[in-house]
């Protein structure tokens, strides 16, 4: 299996120390990811391929984002389980790397979960089924 990554954007102050000492903890890779990188391919970013020459976006979200990679049922149980534990606030734009979504970009991910969170909050059903993103 490959090693777990977390892909954060965003994040800032004491929420960010949190979430880097919870992953040091589990021993999963944190990679921030900076707006220049946000043409760069979630598979990229995660270090499962070169990143390759990407023109810096225009648009840049300042909504804090997690991506989580190659977790575990477990170890994805244990993360949410201690992020609850150790008083962290929560992020709303969250997601697991899928054969789906791995080829996307940052832009698109954030504007599907910035949807899909909207259309939650709205109380519609979910766009996308948790079985999907839980690959």
């Amino acid at each position: 299996m490959k090693p777990p990554v977390l892909l954060c954007y965003n994040l800032v102050g004491e929420k960010s120390r949190k979430i880097r000492l919870l992953a040091m903890r589990l021993t999963i890779r944190v990679r921030v990811v900076v707006p220049e990188e946000y043409g760069q391919t979630l598979v990229a970013l995660c270090g499962m391929e070169p990143l390759k020459p990407a023109a810096t976006p225009e648009a840049v979200f300042t909504d804090e984002m997690l991506v989580l990679a190659h977790f575990s049922t477990d170890l994805l149980d244990r993360f949410l389980s201690a992020f609850r534990r150790d008083g962290i606030e929560p992020v709303a734009l969250k997601a697991m790397l899928t054969e789906t979504n791995q080829s996307w970009d940052s832009h698109t991910l954030h504007d599907q979960l910035a949807e899909e969170h909207q259309a939650l909050a709205k109380g519609a059903p979910p766009a996308h089924s948790s079985t999907q993103e839980r690959s």
